[in-house]
């Protein structure tokens, strides 16, 4: 019987690290998507149940504005409509979608101008994030960070409180991601 050569084993191990490689980046992001699920069912949960302090607190959307302004992406704020009648879970993900937006304007469109645009009506909520043609070329290595599952994770999501998402490129140069989601999820 050959042993095999140490560089065959070598050559054979490559394929295996890259494996590695890409499930390591992986993992921590399989752990927050899988920590934000179990969010959203608690927050499910704790909606099908009366508050006793009588106010809701959905996700600030000002302040995600601010986060993505303070690196450089100039977003204006639009919101239309009553929020109080908006259950937390369709909030988590209403914030989600447009955090996701965000990231991505920031990632692949330096250099351009933001608007999310969010309309509350009484049974639905219709998030649109728009943003302008990239004046700068994007960075490499800002583009291809993650795992490049933001959009497919974001579809899923939006499912699971039973709305709708789709994501396209504006004749402009710009890119455009809406939502419409309903206001209340049944548990």
């Amino acid at each position: 019987m050959t042993k095999p050569t140490t560089t065959a084993l070598a050559a054979n191990s490559r394929p295996r690290r890259g494996t590695a490689a890409r499930l390591a980046r992986m993992v921590p992001v399989a752990y927050s998507e899988l920590r934000d699920l179990v969010g959203i069912l608690r927050d499910a949960e704790s909606d099908a149940q009366p508050d006793t302090m009588g106010q809701r607190v959905l996700p600030d959307l000002e302040t995600l504005i601010a986060e993505s302004e303070s690196v450089g992406v100039p977003v204006e704020l639009v919101e239309r409509g009553d929020r109080s009648q908006v259950s937390l879970v369709v909030g988590r993900t209403a914030h989600r979608v447009a955090q996701e937006a965000l990231t991505n304007v920031r990632k692949h469109a330096p250099g351009a101008f933001a608007r999310v645009h969010v309309h509350y009506d009484r049974d639905v909520v219709r998030l649109i994030v728009h943003n302008t043609a990239p004046t700068r070329t994007a960075d490499p290595a800002l583009a291809g960070a993650g795992p490049g599952t933001g959009l497919l994770g974001l579809r899923q999501r939006v499912e699971l409180v039973n709305g709708t998402l789709s994501a396209r490129s504006c004749g402009n140069g710009g890119f455009e991601i809406q939502a419409t989601l309903p206001t209340q999820v049944s548990v």
